[in-house]
C-alpha cells in the first residue's frame, strides 16, 4: 500500500461499504455528501457542515469512552485516519478562514486595521491566530501514515464470528451454564439460510437464559437486531408484549460485547409501562 493510502485508509473503508448491505456511513454522512458534493453554495450551507464536523468529532471522543468501542487494531487505524484527516482539513479550514477576512475586508464589509501588538486584539490578531491554529493543527497530521500505518499491521490476536451462527454458538459457551442453545430450529438449507441472513435474521438458532429473578428469557436475532425475550411476556395468543434490542446490531459481534449486555439486561429490573415493542412470537 502507497505511503498516501495509508492517510487515506477511511477513505477505502467507506467504498467497501457500497459493496456490502450495510449502509450506515452513506446514512450518516448523506447530509453533508449532499451540501459537499456540488460545494457550499452559501453561508447556510458552510455553517451547517461546520457544525456537522464538530458534532462528529464530539461524538467520536464519546464513543471511544466506551470498552467495546472498536474491536480491532485495524478497525482503530480507520478511525486514526478519519480523525487526522479531519485534524488535516480543520487545520486548512482555519487558514482559510483567516484569509477569507481579506475577502470581506475587499467587499468593505469589515475594516482589517493594522495588527495590534498588545492586549487589544482586533481583527488582524484573530486573523493571524486563525492561520497560526490552523498550521498547527496540520502540523498535529504530520505522522498520521506512521500511526495508521502501526495500527493497521498490528495483529488481531482474537477471532470475530463470520456470520450470525457463530455469535450465538460462541456465545453459548461463553455465557456456559448460564446459557442453554437451541438448535432445534437451525435452517440447514444454504439457500434459505443465505436468505435469512441477507434479509437481517439469523440461523434460527436461539440462547435460553434465566434472570437472578428465575425469569426465563431468549435470546435470537431478528429484523438486523439481538432481541431478548421474556418468555412470560408472551400471552396465550402468541403475542409478545415486550422485547429488548441489545446496543449492538451486528450479525457478528464480538461474543464477549454481547455477553456483556446481555448481562447488563438482565440485572437491569424492567420498567413494565414502556416495553421496548409488541409482536408476534
Amino acid at each position: 500500500m502507497e505511503a498516501q493510502e495509508w492517510v487515506n485508509l477511511w477513505h477505502r473503508d467507506a467504498e467497501l461499504e457500497t459493496e456490502s448491505e450495510r449502509r450506515l456511513i452513506s446514512d450518516v454522512c448523506g447530509g453533508i455528501r449532499m451540501v459537499a458534493d456540488d460545494g457550499p453554495d452559501d453561508p447556510e450551507d458552510v455553517i451547517a457542515v461546520a457544525i456537522a464536523g464538530a458534532e462528529a468529532a464530539e461524538a467520536t471522543a464519546f464513543g471511544l469512552d466506551y470498552d467495546w468501542a472498536l474491536y480491532t487494531p485495524q478497525q482503530a487505524a480507520v478511525v486514526a485516519s478519519a480523525l487526522f484527516a479531519q485534524i488535516e482539513a480543520a487545520g486548512l479550514a482555519l487558514e482559510r478562514l483567516g484569509e477569507y477576512l481579506h475577502v470581506m475586508d475587499a467587499r468593505q464589509d469589515v475594516e482589517m486595521p493594522e495588527f495590534d501588538g498588545h492586549e487589544d486584539l482586533n481583527l488582524s490578531n484573530a486573523e493571524m491566530l486563525l492561520g497560526c491554529a490552523g498550521q498547527e493543527a496540520r502540523a498535529a497530521a504530520c505522522r498520521a501514515e506512521d500511526v495508521v500505518r502501526v495500527l493497521a499491521e498490528t495483529p488481531y490476536l482474537g477471532t470475530l464470528p463470520e456470520n450470525a451462527h457463530e455469535t450465538i454458538t460462541a456465545l453459548a459457551k461463553l455465557l456456559g451454564t448460564e446459557a442453554t442453545l437451541n438448535t432445534d430450529h437451525h435452517i440447514r438449507d444454504e439457500a434459505e439460510l443465505a436468505k435469512n441472513y441477507e434479509n437481517g435474521f439469523g440461523c434460527g438458532c436461539s440462547i435460553t437464559l434465566h434472570d437472578d429473578n428465575g425469569s426465563q428469557w431468549q435470546f435470537q436475532r431478528g429484523d438486523s437486531t439481538w432481541n431478548l425475550l421474556r418468555m412470560e411476556d408472551i400471552d396465550e395468543d402468541g403475542i409478545l408484549q415486550s422485547w429488548t434490542e441489545l446496543d449492538t446490531i451486528d450479525a457478528h459481534a464480538h461474543p464477549e460485547h454481547v455477553a456483556t449486555l446481555i448481562r447488563q439486561e438482565l440485572s437491569t429490573p424492567l420498567d413494565e409501562s414502556t416495553p421496548t415493542g409488541i409482536g408476534t412470537f
